[in-house]
Parts: C-alpha cells; sequence; structure tokens
C-alpha cells in the first residue's frame, strides 16, 4: 500500500484537501507522526514512521484527517453555523467533519485491539 509511511500519509493528506494553508501542510509530517503515535499508545503496538502496517494505517490516516480539518477551521475560522432553537445547522464545506473521523478512526483502533499480557503471580 502507498501509505506505509508518516511522509506518504503526510502527501495523501495534503493531497486530498484542497486548500490547505502552509501553515498546516507545513507541519503535516508532525501532524501524522503525533497521530502515529496516538495509534500507538492505544494499541500498546511499536508502530514506527517508516513501514507502518497496514493494519493500523486507516486509524493513523483518519486521526490526521480530523487534526488537519481542526488546525484549518482555527486559521480560516471555521464554516458558519446557524441556530434556531434546538436545531444547529453548520456549514464546514466537509464531507465528513474533524469529529466524525475522530469517531472513525476510535472504531479503526478498537479492531486492531489493545496488545495485552498477562503474569504469573507466585505467592
Amino acid at each position: 500500500m502507498g501509505l506505509s509511511t508518516i511522509g506518504s500519509i503526510a502527501t495523501h493528506i495534503v493531497e486530498l484537501f484542497n486548500n490547505v494553508p502552509n501553515g498546516v501542510s507545513g507541519n503535516m509530517v508532525e501532524i501524522v507522526d503525533m497521530s502515529r503515535q496516538d495509534v500507538s499508545n492505544f494499541t500498546g503496538q511499536t508502530i514506527g514512521s517508516n513501514s507502518i502496517n497496514p493494519e493500523f494505517q486507516p486509524p493513523i490516516v483518519n486521526l490526521a484527517k480530523a487534526d488537519t480539518i481542526d488546525l484549518v477551521n482555527a486559521q480560516t475560522g471555521g464554516g458558519a453555523e446557524l441556530k434556531l432553537a434546538e436545531l444547529t445547522i453548520s456549514d464546514t464545506n466537509d464531507v465528513m467533519s474533524a469529529d466524525q473521523y475522530r469517531k472513525l478512526a476510535q472504531i479503526q483502533m478498537r479492531n486492531v485491539g489493545r496488545g495485552t499480557s498477562f503474569a504469573r503471580s507466585l505467592s
């Protein structure tokens, strides 16, 4: 798969979203690396920045997408939001919101599972 390094994931995300500001795209490798570390911490598995196992790639990509959307919205002011009593309509011009990408990544991390270790006590 072409998304086996943090650099290739960073490039993929920059090409996927249009109009990513330089302040965000210039830090994309770091953003992806933090997502890689989040997945590594969650699963208890060591995930390097190169030769990323295919089972870890989807949650890393989706966490990085969520962070990218949040950072872009923070820099550009985000979309418009209209509230009327309990009804809220927001326009971020994104097909999926950052929260949706985070939830998708959490589901994918749960599917990968966590590493567990068992110890035997002789007392």
